[in-house]
């Protein structure tokens, strides 16, 4: 979207520039000529961009729309497994210290204050004494719907680039959720 700006600016600048410089040589029925062409080409630039920016409007409309839906359905989703979990052992202490520091993993989790996530994971997760420590089942359900949603809302951001790369409307309202 930007290169398309930068084009459309530097064809309206380079339009006045050769106007001023036609106009100054005094071939006026070249000048008109060209005049016409600039303007259709600058019309059609235009028209070009309005529609790049309606169907990026439109696939964030979409992509907003699913996102929503997703955390509706993640927060429906947490509610339940909490109802349907003990709250029993699942994974003790060993499998924690293997699971800690696997790719996207801090089995400690982030703080929640403001900087770097993953940075302020690490520091915790290296501090941390295994021993005591255990995920529940609930644990377990919890953190598989909070990486169903990531996943989903991840999925459906790259298919709005995809398609508004391609120069398609929408398809990420396709989902049932």
């Amino acid at each position: 979207m930007t290169r398309l700006l930068t084009t459309v600016a530097a064809l309206l600048a380079w339009s006045a520039l050769s106007f001023y410089v036609g106009f100054a040589s005094g071939d006026a029925q070249r000048n008109a000529s060209w005049l016409t062409k600039q303007t259709t080409y600058e019309r059609q630039a235009k028209e070009a961009l309005q529609a790049a920016q309606a169907r990026g409007d439109a696939l964030t409309t979409g992509l907003l729309t699913l996102q929503t839906q997703i955390n509706q359905l993640t927060t429906e989703k947490q509610h339940a497994i909490k109802l349907a979990t003990t709250g029993r052992v699942c994974l003790g202490a060993d499998a924690l210290r293997v699971l800690d520091k696997s790719p996207g993993i801090t089995v400690s989790g982030p703080p929640q204050t403001p900087g770097s996530a993953a940075a302020a994971g690490e520091a915790i997760a290296a501090h941390t004494d295994f021993a005591s420590h255990f995920a529940s089942d609930t644990d377990i359900g919890l953190w598989i719907i909070d990486a169903g949603a990531s996943y989903e809302v991840c999925r459906a951001r790259l298919d709005a680039l995809i398609d508004w790369n391609l120069g398609l409307v929408s398809t990420a309202t396709h989902h049932d959720y």
